[in-house]
């Protein structure tokens, strides 16, 4: 049995899959330069100046990741749309850890490995809150509650394992964001068509 808004869920978000595809391609395109920066900076340069140059690019990641989702949570809440409060709140979780990444430039191998499980651990629980929102739609039910499952899964093994070699810890991430671009650009895909 459909609430009155749960039925208009899907219709709604429809509007904006514009902005899950760019947020996907995005995470995707992150994903591969994170590997390629952690498999080959390492071997020509100092670990002190890879983990900045990581840094840099986590933190404008994260940052612009945040702005999209503050721009898709202000176009939702100018459109009356029943989930803009969590696309909102997450675009401000972003900003802010963006922004406490820009500010600590000099990432050590612990911190690096502690940010990036804070961010799949809060990529996680706001995959979880759409996932609920869309509780009526099996399929993107599935589809956000195992990439939930995963995002925190991953943040908590880089929480609770922050001493390992930064080389691992950014491939796991590169991993991990590839894996959420994806489902980001499938979840568009099934909201456009």
């Amino acid at each position: 049995m459909n609430t009155l808004t749960n039925q208009h869920s899907i219709p709604d978000l429809g509007l904006c899959w514009w902005s899950f595809a760019v947020r996907g391609g995005l995470a995707a395109l992150f994903g591969v330069v994170l590997f390629f920066v952690s498999s080959f900076l390492g071997i020509f340069f100092f670990d002190r100046v890879t983990l900045v140059y990581l840094s840099v690019l986590l933190g404008f990641f994260v940052l612009g990741n945040g702005l999209l989702l503050a721009v898709s949570g202000f176009f939702a809440f100018e459109h009356h749309l029943h989930y803009w409060w969590l696309v909102l709140g997450e675009g401000c979780f972003a900003l802010l850890l963006g922004v406490y990444i820009g500010i600590s430039l000099m990432l050590t191998p612990q911190s690096l490995a502690f940010l990036a499980g804070i961010h799949a651990v809060g990529a996680g629980c706001f995959q979880f809150a759409l996932a609920i929102k869309m509780r009526d739609d099996r399929g993107n039910l599935l589809l956000l509650a195992g990439a939930g499952v995963i995002a925190l899964a991953v943040g908590a093994g880089l929480l609770t394992h922050h001493n390992l070699a930064p080389r691992f810890t950014t491939q796991v991430l590169s991993g991990f964001e590839l894996f959420g671009g994806m489902v980001w650009m499938i979840f568009a895909f099934r909201l456009r068509s």
